[in-house]
């Protein structure tokens, strides 16, 4: 019996020009290259889930999805997918209050507490970083 070969995702896209993704962040772009690229190995499906939404960076590590980054005008955002025993876990802890609040504010769905960041200044960078350890911390 041979395996019939799978289909993309309707949801993947090919990624938007590197000139047009400089024009729309302006001088966020550097910043959009940090979050897109973590660390060695990970890496990025642009998705687009509804028609005429804006695109979406997957960022996965292996097939684990780490976050979604959504480059906008002037900023960039990131939503990350976390579970409630994990949030209860860093409240728990010692977090920067930023990311307390993030944690607060979280809307639940059926696949985890949506969490969402907006970044303006390089320095945030640190804050995606303490969220992903958040997420992939052992519970």
């Amino acid at each position: 019996m041979t395996a019939r070969p799978t289909k993309p995702p309707r949801s993947l896209v090919a990624a938007p020009p590197e000139p047009e993704l400089r024009r729309l962040l302006g001088r966020r772009y550097p910043l959009f290259e940090k979050v897109a690229h973590p660390r060695p190995g990970v890496s990025g499906e642009w998705r687009c889930y509804k028609k005429g939404a804006s695109l979406l960076l997957k960022v996965i590590d292996g097939k684990r999805t780490l976050y979604y980054v959504r480059p906008d005008t002037d900023s960039v955002q990131v939503s990350f997918l976390i579970s409630r025993k994990a949030k209860d876990a860093a409240l728990a802890g010692r977090i920067p209050r930023r990311i307390r609040t993030a944690l607060q504010s979280a809307q639940q769905f059926p696949e985890g507490l949506a969490v969402r960041l907006e970044l303006h200044r390089l320095a945030e960078v640190a804050d995606v970083e303490a969220l992903l350890k958040v997420k992939l911390a052992p519970v």
